[in-house]
């Protein structure tokens, strides 16, 4: 999709220039420049283009039975999504310490440890990405630097784009002499920037297609000196939203990527071909990134639908817990049960804000909540006190784990399977997904990818 540069590395400066006939050969690398996107479309064959259409009418089928409001999931969603794309780059918080973090920080302005702050940011860019999806506006090289500012926050390369030579992988001793992937120079990201945002506004073509060559193209380029992937990946979620791809929330496409994370980043390397613009060898070369993305895509659905069911069955469970618990459905208690699922750290200071009352009311209702064992009372630093919602905290430990659609499994308080899933467990669409479906000792149906011939699932189940 590119043509290969010449380069010189000089190592006493750690900066590249034009290769000269001169320069000697252990010094010399070849940076990619990409091809410019604005007027090109892939040609795919029908194997993926079947998959590209099944996946598309998988996501624009999401959340139809929940008409008005926000997704029961969405708090869920958002953040599986954000740990799952951090957890790519290798940066591994535990969902749990995460959530504190973010609720210490919310409620009483302390500043949480570095790898839990990485992650709150990841969080804040993916819900920037959706805000700016929802306000219609066109994307702009100005509001991809605003996107990077809200995930680096306060680093000095916050919004700012490279302006040197960058790479993947061969660490910072190799340099680019023994790098996975060289960008391009960094006097030409600029132009190729304004083609990516000219490319991302275009109204033409098929959505998840246009979203797979934006990211291959996005992170060819690698703009920025750190957070290209993180806020590549942002990148998706504004075109599917924008796109109408899917109606709204969020879909945790990173939390299937993570799964085959190698796979990922070898699709992103084999679109990269030495080629002329318009070669057949292009489309070819960025087919596999496109399969990849659409079967991550019906993934994500599945875990989408996942969560949402999983949500409303502990809805269901803490309307029995607060009914057994003479809590009266008029009451502020009661009423509290509904900011569970998008609030599941709170403090009486909190719930009175939430409910629109005064805080003996409210500090009333909590303590009833937790008399009940849906909230429990814990400590949140030295003289701070929270009341936190133990369900929601192990969705989202379960959300976040390399292997989470299989494991999250709920019953009702009768003890009958719940509405995580329909009928008999099946995923939604599984035998015609691309997902595994083969049984778990849960007496459910695996809902990782479908394995390759001869290959596993994420889950070990082999292809039947």
């Amino acid at each position: 999709m590119g043509r290969a540069e010449r380069r010189f590395w000089d190592r006493r400066t750690n900066t590249s220039r034009a290769a000269r006939e001169e320069d000697p050969g252990d010094s010399l690398f070849d940076a990619f420049v990409p091809h410019p996107i604005i007027d090109w479309e892939p040609t795919l064959d029908a194997s993926t283009w079947d998959r590209v259409s099944r996946a598309s009418d998988r996501c624009r089928g999401l959340g139809a039975q929940h008409i008005r409001g926000e997704l029961p999931a969405e708090w869920l969603l958002r953040r599986a999504e954000s740990i799952a794309s951090s957890t790519i780059e290798e940066i591994r918080p535990s969902a749990r310490r995460v959530a504190r973090a973010e609720a210490r920080l919310s409620l009483f302005g302390e500043e949480p440890p570095d790898t839990e702050m990485q992650a709150l940011r990841n969080i804040g860019i993916t819900r920037h990405a959706s805000q700016l999806a929802r306000s219609g506006a066109d994307l702009t090289v100005e509001s991809l630097r605003d996107l990077h500012a809200t995930l680096m926050g306060d680093d000095p390369i916050a919004g700012r784009l490279r302006d040197r030579q960058n790479w993947v992988g061969g660490g910072a001793l190799g340099g680019p002499l023994a790098a996975r992937h060289v960008g391009p120079p960094a006097e030409l990201v600029p132009g190729l920037l304004d083609d990516l945002v000219a490319y991302v506004n275009r109204s033409d073509g098929v959505p998840l297609v246009r979203a797979a060559v934006a990211h291959a193209q996005f992170e060819t380029i690698h703009p920025f000196p750190d957070g290209n992937g993180r806020t590549g990946r942002a990148l998706i979620q504004f075109m599917l939203l924008r796109e109408e791809v899917i109606g709204r929330g969020t879909l945790p496409i990173s939390s299937a990527l993570m799964l085959e994370k190698t796979r990922y980043f070898d699709a992103l390397d084999a679109s990269r071909r030495i080629c002329a613009p318009y070669d057949e060898a292009r489309s070819a070369a960025v087919q596999p990134w496109i399969e990849m993305l659409a079967e991550a895509a019906i993934h994500a659905c599945i875990l989408h639908d996942r969560l949402n069911a999983h949500v409303e069955a502990l809805r269901q469970r803490w309307a029995s817990r607060a009914a057994a618990h003479r809590i009266r459905s008029s009451s502020a208690a009661f009423r509290l049960l509904e900011h569970l699922p998008s609030h599941p750290v709170m403090t009486a200071t909190s719930a009175r804000e939430l409910l629109g009352t005064n805080e003996r009311t409210a500090r009333h209702a909590v303590t009833r909540l937790a008399g009940a064992g849906i909230v429990e009372q814990r400590s949140a630093g030295r003289r701070n006190r929270v009341f936190e919602c133990g369900d929601m905290m192990d969705a989202f430990t379960e959300s976040a784990r390399e292997q989470p659609a299989a494991k999250l499994t709920l019953s009702t308080p009768t003890g009958t399977p719940g509405p995580s899933l329909p009928g008999n467990g099946v995923p939604p669409d599984s035998d015609a997904s691309g997902t595994c479906g083969a049984p778990t000792l849960r007496g459910m149906r695996c809902g990782h990818p479908r394995p390759r011939p001869g290959g596993t699932c994420p889950a070990g189940h082999r292809k039947h």
